[in-house]
Order: C-alpha cells, then structure tokens, then sequence
C-alpha cells in the first residue's frame, strides 16, 4: 500500500476520528500540533456528532450510517455546513440524515444540499449594496454587491482603461476605478455587446415572437440575461450593426461562421459561442478574457480550424500540457507536474486529467454555450 492509498484509507474514518476528538478539548489538539482554528472546527463538528441534540434518535442513526458509508471529514463537514443553516427545531438534523444517505459525488450532494437549504429558507440571497472593511495595516477593501449587469458593464469600463498589462489583474484595475470615481477619466462608458451570447434555434424563435421572458441566454463575459433583455439590447443598437451566425454539429463542434469577414475573428468567434467561460474545470473566468487555444498544438502539427480550438484562460493557457500524457516511468521526470490537456470528447471540450479522466467545467454558465445547446 503507498502513501495515497494510506491516505485515502484514513480518509474513509472521518466519524471514528470525529468520535475520538470529542473526548478532547481544542487546546489539546493544538498543543499536538493542530492550528487552533483547525482543531476548533473539529471540535465544534465533534460536538455536532456526539454531543446533546434535540432529535437524538435521528442524530444516532445518521452518525451510525456516516460510519457504515466510510464519510471522510471532509464530507461531514460539508454536510454540516448546510444543515446548520436551517434553524426551525429538528430540521438541521433531518437534513444530516438526507445528505449522509445520499448517493452522489461530493459535488453532487454539495449542490443538493445547496438546493434543500433553498428550499427549506434558510439561505438568504445576497443583498445590494456597498460595504466598507475595517483598515488592516493602513489599507481597507470595499466590495460592491450589484445586478451582474451593471459590475459586468462596469468590469468592461475599467479593462478599456488598463495602462499595464503586465501588472496582476487587481492592481491594472485600481487607478481606471479611482479615475471613474473621481472624475478624472473619460466616463462612464456602456459597453456594446461584441460579448458572444449563445442561443438556440428553439429559445431564439420564442424570444423573436416576443415569448422570450422565461429564456436564459449566457454570453462570453460570464453573465446571463433574458430573453427580454437580449431583444431590448439588440433594440438599442447594443448587439452592434452585424449579427454572426455560428453553425455547430452535435458531435464534431463549431463548423462555422457566417457573416464574418476575417478568419481570424471568425474562428474566434465560434470559439467564444462554444464556451462563454474558460472551460478548464472550476475555473470562473469569461471568454471575453480568455486566450485563443489549440487543442491539438501547432508545434504537434495541430491545424487552425474550428473543432481545434477553445478559449483558455491565460493561466489554464500555460499549465496545459501541449504534449498529452506520457507513458509512465519508474522515476518521475524533472520539472513541473502536469496538470491535464484540454482535448475535444464527444464534440465537446474537456479536461483530460493526468490520471485518465475526462472533466468538464461545472460553471452555471459554461453549460449554457452553444454546444449544450443542439
């Protein structure tokens, strides 16, 4: 057994481990070498597990279950973290009990345990607003809570404006952002949609015989809007003077562009349609930012042309592995380790992990581009 597998072993004994803890204070284990706000966490989930309760009955059937499933700590905290949103009496516990026997993925039962709470009223959703931060070592954050349209709208002014491209993202933003605020710069600029939005035949028919309110269209600088919205924006002249039409195929990807008069924006074009996000997995950043990538390299004989490219994000762009997977040696080669390649399964973009797998982004709207949508 390597060292994995005695992970992955110990993994599987989050309640025996849990059950152990709760005869220890959080003291105790932080003088064993835990931090503090470690071994608090486990200690208050300990509790949670072993301690007094108000559906006993429900708590030792749900802890004996956890333990029968081999939940890692990792699980069990997750559930928690939903169940202890809900506050009527019994509903935190009924709730551990639906998620520890639920079959699923992680992921699977960290988004239904996401919906539940939704229902059940106990998540508040985010509020509009602005809010100030306390000054920490003479600096203070302030964070602004809006419709993604307007941030969206915003985010667009400021890139416009970036002098240094050189500079990490949140820096470059800083002096456009005070040149706004302080009137100093050119304005408030509403940017055109030249973002792609992806929509198929069936919702565009609905949202041209004006039945487009409960249609959800994403575009390419990770938003959504409705149907509603899209018919106002090309009202206005927002969508520009030339709509393109991308043709896709079910299995083989984007096919091409009409309408379109250079190459190069074409294929860029199609590719954005495609996936309106970076479609490396969990990763969050629109197209609109992204980079032009060859799935199959040029370097590796791999040809511009639409079912051979996808859009990266600059940092995805770099960590992919052009070469693909190697065959495996005894000794592990010099340099970073791989991260996956990005190939086209199925006529889809997906992640192919060192170890086999092929991933996709799970991003709301990443499953909204073009080819989730023939």
């Amino acid at each position: 057994m390597n060292k994995y597998q005695e992970f992955m072993r110990l993994t599987c004994q989050g309640v025996s481990i849990l059950r152990d803890m709760a005869d220890l204070s959080p003291y105790d284990m932080a003088s064993d070498g835990l931090a503090r706000k470690t071994a608090n966490k486990y200690a208050r989930l300990a509790d949670v597990l072993f301690g007094p309760t108000d559906s006993p009955r429900i708590q030792r059937e749900s802890v004996a279950l956890a333990e029968e499933r081999n939940l890692s700590l990792e699980y069990l905290e997750m559930v928690d973290k939903h169940a202890k949103k809900l506050k009527a009496r019994g509903a935190a516990w009924k709730l551990r009990a639906e998620l520890i026997a639920f079959e699923g993925t992680f992921e699977e039962v960290d988004a239904y345990g996401k919906q539940r709470v939704t229902e059940e009223g106990g998540d508040k959703p985010k509020q509009r607003g602005v809010r100030v931060g306390r000054a920490i070592d003479g600096l203070r954050t302030i964070s602004i809570t809006d419709t993604q349209r307007r941030i969206t709208d915003l985010e667009k002014t400021l890139d416009a404006a970036i002098k240094d491209d050189d500079q990490p993202r949140s820096a470059a933003l800083l002096e456009p952002f005070w040149d706004l605020v302080e009137g100093t710069g050119t304005g408030l600029i509403k940017p055109e949609y030249r973002t792609v939005i992806a929509i198929g035949l069936d919702d565009f028919a609905k949202v041209s015989c004006g039945r487009g309110d409960e249609v959800i269209v994403a575009l390419s600088d990770g938003t959504t809007m409705t149907g509603a919205e899209f018919i106002n924006a090309a009202m206005e002249g927002s969508l520009g003077d030339k709509l393109y039409v991308g043709l896709f195929h079910p299995t083989a990807g984007p096919v091409n562009l009409y309408e379109a008069r250079f190459a190069s924006e074409k294929l860029r074009t199609l590719a954005m349609a495609e996936n309106l996000v970076c479609p490396w997995p969990d990763c969050n950043v629109p197209a609109d930012r992204c980079q032009v990538h060859h799935l199959d390299a040029r370097k590796n004989g791999g040809h511009t042309k639409p079912s051979n490219l996808t859009m990266l994000c600059k940092y995805h762009n770099g960590v992919n592995d052009d070469d693909g997977p190697r065959k495996k040696r005894k000794r592990p080669s010099p340099g970073k380790p791989k991260r996956g390649r990005m190939r086209r399964h199925r006529g889809k973009v997906r992640l192919h992990t060192p170890g086999g797998k092929l991933v996709g982004n799970t991003h709301h709207v990443s499953s909204m581009g073009a080819m989730d949508l023939i």
